[in-house]
């Protein structure tokens, strides 16, 4: 599920109608920016509302679809994600055709997830595949569990862990305590809360470089609006393959193996070391057959 629908999140969007797949999108505050900025976001807000009208004028028009996740949304409090990151989804799996995904934050979109994967066998034939969808908050954990309509439960394991602190290399985040071993090729990542159970420090969602670092097949994720985590991935996957779309409002990630997760080059900070002037320090990143540049 969206963070913002958490028990210890802040609400930062207005709530959907019950009943009502899509959440209204975040707006954030500008204060302290100059026009520039603003006018920046003026522009993004009206293209990022014109997607939304969109993706919901084509889920609708898919009726299976669209009665499951009214189904699913029903009778909850849940912000829900947005329309655009349900029809995102939905088109991710029906073009990769996975068999093995990863979810991390169980929500409305596990059934978009689970329908395109049954989509993708009537239309393909062979397995149907799986839906793996972590949840850490344990009451969203039940009341997701109720709400998961019987058309698309047997491809989905709803999988509950707590949240713990984890890192990689300088970088610390948050990912579940245990999570199934499986060959997962697709992750959305939207969970665990991104908050640290041991002090509460805003912190990144680590689980997909966790299963890219165990994969030697290729993976594709997608991650939700978490602009720390996409800093993070972008370091320790390059921008050509962790790239922002700025009409989706999410990343795009892949493919990537476990070749492809980089670390830290022991010379980082030589080449920005100033005898006269402010010595500004870059993090630079490598993977490792480019441990000799």
């Amino acid at each position: 599920m969206t963070t913002t629908g958490k028990q210890n999140a802040p609400d930062t969007t207005t709530r959907r109608a019950d009943a009502t797949p899509g959440a209204i999108p975040t707006s954030l505050a500008l204060a302290g920016h100059g026009p520039v900025v603003k006018t920046r976001k003026w522009l993004v807000d009206r293209m990022v509302a014109r997607r939304s009208r969109q993706a919901r004028a084509v889920l609708e028009a898919k009726p299976d679809l669209w009665a499951l996740m009214t189904e699913a949304a029903a009778g909850t409090a849940v912000t829900g994600a947005s329309y655009s990151d349900y029809l995102t989804l939905y088109e991710q799996v029906r073009a990769r055709r996975p068999l093995e995904i990863l979810e991390c934050g169980t929500g409305i979109t596990t059934v978009v997830l689970a329908y395109a994967l049954m989509e993708n066998a009537e239309q393909h034939g062979g397995a149907v595949g799986r839906v793996t969808s972590m949840e850490d908050d344990r009451a969203w954990f039940d009341v997701a569990c109720g709400r998961l309509p019987d058309a698309v439960a047997g491809v989905v394991d709803m999988v509950h862990s707590p949240k713990v602190d984890g890192f990689y290399k300088c970088f610390r985040g948050v990912q579940y305590e245990s999570m199934p071993d499986r060959p997962y090729d697709f992750v959305f990542s939207d969970g665990p809360d991104r908050h640290s159970p041991v002090n509460g420090d805003k912190l990144f969602n680590l689980d997909l470089i966790n299963v890219v670092r165990r994969s030697e097949t290729p993976v594709f994720g997608v991650v939700d609006n978490h602009y720390l985590t996409f800093y993070i991935m972008q370091k320790v996957f390059g921008v050509n393959l962790a790239r922002y779309s700025v009409s989706h409002k999410l990343m795009f990630v892949g493919p990537v193996t476990r070749d492809d997760v980089r670390f830290l080059k022991k010379e980082s900070f030589l080449p920005d070391l100033r005898i006269f002037g402010t010595t500004e320090l870059k993090l630079r990143m490598a993977r490792e057959d480019e441990a000799g540049g």
